[in-house]
């Protein structure tokens, strides 16, 4: 018998401010993260590493902290977060009225 698939506890971190300006050594740890754009969003492990390199550049990043289903890969697990919480547009289109009124 096979234990329940437990979650994982992950860090969302994105980017939030801009870099220009500030020493290299920020702008390397920034780059190192894979933060490579203003308002990116990138998803690592919750671990003790990660947690001081994410102190290191926390004036300019934001930071939650996301349950992950273990087995599920981070960027397609992102990829269902930000699916979810896109809003409905408001209609649905049930068919093309120009075709059928030209047969």
């Amino acid at each position: 018998m096979s234990a329940p698939s437990a979650a994982r506890l992950w860090y969302k971190v994105t980017l939030r401010r801009s870099t220009i300006g500030l020493p290299e050594t920020t702008k390397v740890q920034v780059k190192r993260m894979g933060l490579t754009r203003m308002q990116k969003s990138m998803v690592m492990p919750a671990t003790a590493t990660n947690a001081a390199s994410l102190l290191k550049i926390k004036e300019l990043i934001e930071v939650e902290n996301v349950t992950l289903p273990t087995g599920v890969r981070p960027k397609v697990a992102l990829k269902n977060l930000h699916a979810a919480r896109k809003p409905f547009a408001g209609f649905a289109i049930t068919g093309n009225a120009l075709q059928k009124s030209w047969q």
